[in-house]
Formats: C-alpha cells, sequence, structure tokens
C-alpha cells in the first residue's frame, strides 16, 4: 500500500486557515445533548456533527475516532469541499425531510436530518460512518494527501471501525432523529421541573416569610421593634443590600426613617431619600422600582451611593402610611417578583400599622381615663397630689430592674396609677385629718384598696391590674391589709407597687411629717426587707442607683409640685 507524505508545517497552516475560516455558529441542539447523543453513538463506531443551514460545523464530537477527526471533519471544514454536491444536498433539506443518506463524502457515508424550530430549519444533524467496502480510493487518497495523512495509518485507523451501508447509516440517523427529540423533550422536562423546583422553594421561602412577619402583628408591639425585625428578614428573603421602612401620617414623618443593612447612605440622605419616595407614593400609590439611579431625575443624587431602588407604599384605603423600601439587590436588578413580594408584606404591615395605630389611640384613651381618676383623688386629696404617678414610675423602674417583659412593665406602670383610686370613697374628714387617725377612722382608710378595686371591676381591659390596686398595702410578713396575705402569696404587682408606694410616702412631704431625704428612705427599705417588703424586690431596688431615683423624683416634681407641708407633724396615718 503506497505512502503519502506531505510537508508537516505547511499542512498545520492549511488546517490552522481552514478553521480560522469556519464561521462560529450556534449548533443544532444544546451542547449538552448534542454530547450525550454523540457519546451513544461513538461506540457504534459514528461520528456526530453539526452543521448549520449553509454547511458551516457547528458542533463535531471531539472524542471520535481518528479516522473521522483527521479525515472526514477537516474535509466537511475546508471552504474547498463546498462545492455543489453539498450546496444541493442542503437545500434539498426541509423541515419535512427524513434522514437522507449522503455519498459524496471521502470514504464515507453521512445521513443528515433537519432540527427544526418554529417549522424553521435551523440547523442540520450529520451522522458519519466508514463506508462498506472502505478503501483508499483516488478520493481518499487525495483528501489524506491534502491533510498529510499517511496512507498506512490510515488504513489501520478504518480497519479499527465497523463498516456500515447506505440503510444500515440511515437506520441509525432514524434512532438518533428520534433519540434527539425525546432528550430534547426529557430536557425541557427537567428543565421545567427545575424551574418548578425553584419557584417552589422561592415561594415556600415568601410565604415563610409573609407568615413569620404576620405571626409577629401583635398591637402592643411597637412599630419600630416590629419594622426592625420584619426588614431583617426581608433582608435575607430578597437577597439586598440595605432594607428601611418610612413611617407618616398626616403628611409628615412621626419618626425618622430608617435603613437597616449595608449602606453608604448618610443619615440625611436617608432621610432626603424618605422625603421623596413619599413623594411619589402618594401619588402613585403603587410600587416603583429603578435598577439605574444615575438616569433617574428623582434619585440620579444618590446614585454615588446606591444603584438600584424599589419602594412599595403602606398604604391602608387610601391613605399612606409610609413605605418599605429596598437598595441594591446582591444579584441583578429588582423585579416584579421582588415588587409583588414586597407589596405583599407592605400590604400585611400596614394592616398592622392600622391596627397598632387604633391601638394606641385607645390606648391614649385608657391612659387618659386612669389619670382622669388619679386627678379625682388628687383634687379630694391634696397632701397626696402626684403620689399615684411617681408610684407608677418608681414601680416601672423596679419592674425593668427586675427583668420583667416590656409589656409586663407597662401593665404594672398603669396599676401603680391605680392604687388610691379608692380613696375616692373614703370620707374626706378623714382624708384631710391632720392628726393621728381612730381605729375606726384607720379601718375607713383600710378600705380604700377594696374600693378600689370594685371602681375598677367592671373595666374589662383592667382586670389583671386589680390584684396591684387589691394588695399594694399587704407586708410580706402577713401584717397587711385587707386580706392579710404573706410571702409569695401576695401578687406580685401588689409586691412591686408596695416598695414603690411606700419609699414615695417616706421621701414626701406630707401633713404630718416632712420627707425624709432619699439615703434614708433607702435604709428604710433595707431595714424593712423581709417585714414590710418582698426581700428580692427590696434588694433589687436597692441596686437601682440613689442618683437615678433623684433625677425620676426631680423630673416628676418638676411637672407636678409637690405639696408644701404645714407645721404639724404627727405619727402616720398608714
Amino acid at each position: 500500500m503506497p505512502s503519502i507524505i506531505v510537508n508537516a508545517q505547511t499542512d498545520s497552516h492549511a488546517v490552522a486557515a481552514i478553521a480560522a475560516a469556519a464561521p462560529a455558529h450556534a449548533p443544532p441542539l444544546p451542547i449538552a445533548t448534542l454530547q450525550v447523543l454523540a457519546s451513544r453513538f461513538r461506540s457504534g463506531g459514528l461520528f456526530l456533527v453539526g452543521l448549520d443551514r449553509e454547511g458551516a460545523v457547528t458542533y463535531h464530537d471531539a472524542d471520535a475516532p481518528s479516522f473521522f477527526t483527521k479525515l472526514v471533519l477537516p474535509v466537511l471544514q475546508s471552504p474547498a469541499f463546498y462545492r455543489p454536491a453539498l450546496s444541493t444536498a442542503l437545500q434539498q433539506v426541509t423541515p419535512n425531510t427524513p434522514p437522507t443518506v449522503w455519498t459524496f463524502l471521502p470514504g464515507a457515508l453521512a445521513a443528515v436530518f433537519p432540527q427544526v424550530e418554529k417549522r424553521q430549519v435551523s440547523g442540520n444533524i450529520v451522522l458519519i460512518a466508514k463506508r462498506e467496502g472502505f478503501s483508499l480510493d483516488e478520493d481518499v487518497l487525495r483528501e489524506a494527501s491534502r491533510f498529510g495523512l499517511d496512507a498506512t495509518w490510515l488504513q489501520q485507523q478504518a480497519d479499527a471501525l465497523p463498516s456500515y451501508g447506505e440503510e444500515a447509516v440511515a437506520a441509525q440517523a432514524k434512532l438518533l432523529s428520534s433519540m434527539s427529540r425525546d432528550h430534547l423533550r426529557l430536557t425541557a422536562f427537567q428543565q421545567e421541573i427545575d424551574s418548578l423546583s425553584t419557584q417552589l422553594a422561592n415561594t415556600y421561602e415568601e410565604l415563610s416569610l409573609i407568615y413569620q412577619i404576620s405571626s409577629g402583628m401583635k398591637v402592643n408591639r411597637s412599630a419600630t421593634d416590629f419594622f426592625r425585625q420584619a426588614c431583617v428578614d426581608v433582608l435575607e428573603v430578597m437577597g439586598v443590600q440595605g432594607m428601611g421602612v418610612v413611617l407618616c401620617g398626616d403628611g409628615t414623618c412621626q419618626q425618622e426613617p430608617v435603613l437597616y443593612g449595608k449602606s453608604t447612605l448618610s443619615p440625611d440622605q436617608v432621610r432626603r431619600l424618605a422625603d421623596e419616595m413619599l413623594t411619589i407614593l402618594r401619588v402613585r400609590k403603587s410600587p416603583f422600582l429603578i435598577n439605574d439611579l444615575a438616569a433617574d431625575k428623582h434619585f440620579r443624587w444618590a446614585a454615588g451611593s446606591v444603584q438600584r431602588l424599589i419602594a412599595v407604599p403602606l398604604q391602608r384605603q387610601e391613605q399612606v402610611l409610609g413605605c418599605l423600601f429596598g437598595v441594591d439587590k446582591t444579584r441583578g436588578d429588582f423585579d416584579s417578583v421582588d415588587a409583588k413580594l414586597l407589596n405583599s408584606i407592605a400590604n400585611e404591615s400596614a394592616i398592622y400599622l392600622e391596627n397598632a395605630i387604633l391601638f394606641e389611640d385607645v390606648h391614649k384613651l385608657m391612659m387618659g381615663v386612669l389619670h382622669s381618676l388619679t386627678s379625682a383623688v388628687d383634687a379630694k386629696d391634696t397632701y397626696t397630689c402626684g403620689h399615684s404617678e411617681r408610684v407608677a414610675i418608681l414601680a416601672k423602674r423596679l419592674a425593668q430592674q427586675s427583668g420583667l417583659p416590656a409589656d409586663q412593665v407597662e401593665r404594672i406602670y398603669m396599676a401603680g396609677i391605680l392604687p388610691d383610686v379608692g380613696k375616692i370613697g373614703v370620707p374626706e374628714a378623714v382624708l384631710h385629718k391632720a392628726g393621728k387617725l381612730t381605729n375606726e377612722e384607720f379601718d375607713q382608710m383600710k378600705r380604700h384598696p377594696q374600693i378600689g378595686a370594685r371602681i375598677l371591676a367592671d373595666i374589662k381591659q383592667i382586670q389583671d391590674l386589680i390584684p396591684g390596686v387589691l394588695h399594694h398595702h399587704e407586708r410580706y410578713d402577713g401584717k397587711g391589709y385587707p386580706a392579710g396575705l404573706s410571702g409569695t402569696n401576695i401578687p406580685l404587682m401588689g409586691r412591686l407597687i408596695c416598695v414603690a408606694d411606700c419609699f414615695d410616702a417616706m421621701t414626701s412631704n406630707r401633713t404630718y411629717r416632712r420627707a425624709l431625704p432619699l439615703e434614708a428612705a433607702l435604709i428604710e427599705v433595707r431595714r424593712c426587707a423581709g417585714t414590710q417588703f418582698d426581700p428580692t424586690l427590696a434588694e433589687t431596688f436597692l441596686r437601682i442607683p440613689a442618683d437615678e431615683l433623684r433625677q425620676l423624683l426631680n423630673e416628676h416634681q418638676s411637672r407636678t409640685p409637690r405639696t408644701v407641708p404645714t407645721p404639724e407633724f404627727v405619727a402616720a396615718k398608714g
């Protein structure tokens, strides 16, 4: 068998020129699909190639046997091969053409079928096999010489491959066509499943976020605390650099706008951003997003610190109560999905905000009623004017020092306002008596906790405060009134108010004695721990710095002057 040797350097330059001249086109199928199909047919000695509509190679099996990659592939990639036979063959391929066998490749057979998209031929898939009865004929030797292939080597490569006739290669092409359609369908199904899975995961995460935010919508929870947690939760789910909230009412911001997360915006810039967002949202009343602040006339001033912005209104009916806003997604731009999620959160949050506003109104009304009750007592017993408010302040501070939850601290403050409301039912002659009370008069005075409890009994919203009113004169040793309870049988609220009530009484001027110095009153609290006072609460009260207690009392005194003492000093009335 003759051997053909061609100058290797010249040949390598020629092949490089051919490869460079080949246009870069998209393959007829996804690369992953072509690679799967190529690996399956490679084991049968077949070579998979993709051609565009003009005949340029867009894909080939790089792991195919050398017979195909060294001889057949260069032939297909060579401009010299674009002869009428190939052009004619490609022109005959239509969307409905079945696999067709080409016989004009040197030493090989090729079966081609079209890849169709939108009823148009987008490319061609070619399955190539060694021709049955292969030999080093004139065509093979000519192409081998052109590509610098040794004839003996080429024959050896060909001998290692199975041979195919036209019917066999056509049958394999039909199988390939069917497999490609099936693989595409499976790939599409898998992509759809993956997309659906991702959507479900995102939806689950979003629903979990909305549920988590909704579960925190307690009307007695402060708006600051609620929105701080909501913004932190949204930061993680949406993947944004910063998440903020603006709350407003009557056309003005009720509190400083805040932005949580990582942002270089200064407080002044956040305020300006809040003002401009609210101006827009009050008009459009719907979400807006901007993915290029530098190109926006309203917000280009912030482009040095922020590139993207999304904002949604906190809206009830037609009233905009504020807005939620995010800046700079970690990946990509803000889109309609982000707007929809944030709008859902804003709708839920707006319901909470509206209810919180109503709750605050009711709370203020309730506090107004309670203060009115204590004012009525102050009007009747002017010698203890302001006492109830001071007791409430001290009881609240003691509750905080004891580590009680914020909502319980607030209830103790409310209870601290009310202990003396029952004095409305005590005769004025007893309340105003400057001297020592008789036993009968003292019995009348001791009924004021029970009278106060009865006055408050029909107010459903403050039922939990009544134990503080009823038992604030109980003693830890059981010698108090009205029930003679002892130790921890005395409700906690009553034990707390007892300490605060007695401390204020000791540090206040009364008609029957002058106020004790604050330090002396603290000594009395320590002395009476375990007898009059709960020892644990007494110790906790003593841990509050004396200067802080003095400041609390002085601040109240500046708002409510204490009673000026009279010259008469007698024993305590109780």
